[in-house]
């Protein structure tokens, strides 16, 4: 019934349903042992234009492959060595600095009165958090946001090249698929227009995924419905099918980047991918989507990714044990009455930016 990207299609089956992600940074999803599902590398939105029309779709997310130098872009902060030597140079640089401003600062003090009232030691703290600031602060200019202030890399290359891929490791394109005649010739050459600005290689298509063949279009939230579609063809590396394709539109047969699969294909492993959304009033949305093993690849050793694993294996058996109990006992969800605060506690909570949690109350 649901047939996207057919000369049959006529119109979406309504479908209820909706997805949920947890959204965490690097760092506390491996200190914490969570599933790594995939990086979210680049997320934005469009409002396209001004229309009088609430269903006509719209070509805003166009944006997000805009940049001045069509098809290769020259830039040297693409090369991710190249950004690599800048980091490590210029945080060099910083602790040159601060070892220089140190000695000064020790040259210049009058022990005696500086140590009775610590003035030394808050000169000290200052320099160092000085040097802290300028680090990060690197890291932002030269990090994984480093295209942000460079108007011939776009959004969709620097979200890829951030983690050492280019336009072409864009392995599939997760559709918003509606089944409607307007949304799936108007998506499909969104994508082919991006890709083409990009300067992605003739003969090298993106496989597309159009879920809602088999699910429906949801009524809310259609868009997390299909990341966790697209989040568990990265972990297989399998490209789900339309098995309702049964005749490729003809007006999509000009978008040459895009190949619609009628049946599933066993890839030899995927690295990133695009989802997008389209919405009532001309509002779109797109994100960039990479495998984690780019994000294990950058840990410092082997034991890091190793005590990694096992803070993960601990966490899926209690995670398991947890739910196979909830749904025994009818517990899977336990409403909360109470906050994890006492009313003694409240204002210190709300009002101390460092109270954090201890077991089952807080440390204020």
């Amino acid at each position: 019934m649901s047939r996207p990207m057919t000369s049959t299609r006529n119109g979406f089956v309504e479908a209820q349903g909706s997805g949920v992600q947890i959204l965490a940074n690097a760092r506390t999803a491996l200190d914490m042992g969570l599933p790594i599902h995939g990086i979210v590398s680049w997320v934005g939105t469009a409002s396209d234009k001004t229309n009088r029309s609430v269903p006509s779709p719209g070509k805003g997310i166009l944006t997000n492959a805009r940049e001045t130098s069509q098809g290769i872009s020259k830039n040297p902060l693409l090369d991710l060595r190249f950004r690599r030597d800048q980091i490590l140079e210029q945080q060099r640089q910083i602790q040159a600095d601060l070892q220089h401003n140190l000695k000064s600062l020790e040259q210049q003090s009058t022990p005696p009165d500086d140590a009775a009232n610590g003035q030394f030691e808050r000169k000290k703290l200052y320099l160092y958090h000085k040097a802290l600031r300028h680090s990060k602060q690197i890291l932002r200019d030269l990090g994984h946001e480093f295209w942000v202030s460079e108007p011939d890399i776009s959004p969709i290359r620097g979200a890829l090249s951030a983690w050492g891929l280019t336009i072409d490791d864009l392995d599939f394109v997760s559709l918003h698929g509606t089944s409607t005649a307007l949304n799936d010739k108007n998506e499909t050459s969104v994508i082919q227009k991006q890709l083409s600005h990009l300067g992605r290689s003739m003969g090298n298509p993106v496989y597309s995924i159009t879920q809602k063949f088999l699910t429906g279009h949801s009524k809310g939230a259609a868009g997390a419905w299909m990341l966790n579609g697209a989040l568990q063809a990265l972990d297989t590396g399998l490209i789900p099918g339309n098995r309702n394709a049964d005749d490729i539109a003809p007006e999509l047969e000009t978008n040459d980047f895009l190949f619609f699969p009628h049946h599933s294909i066993q890839t030899n492993g995927l690295r990133a991918c695009s989802i997008t959304s389209f919405g009532f009033g001309q509002k779109g949305a797109q994100a960039i989507i990479v495998h984690p093993r780019y994000l294990y690849a950058t840990l410092a050793d082997a034991e890091e990714f190793h005590d990694y694993k096992r803070k993960l294996l601990i966490r899926q058996r209690r995670a398991t044990r947890f739910f196979q109990k909830g749904l025994a006992t009818q517990s899977l969800f336990v409403a909360k009455e109470k906050p994890p605060y006492t009313e003694e506690q409240e204002s210190h909570v709300l009002l101390n930016p460092n109270a954090r949690m201890e077991g089952q109350c807080y440390n204020v």
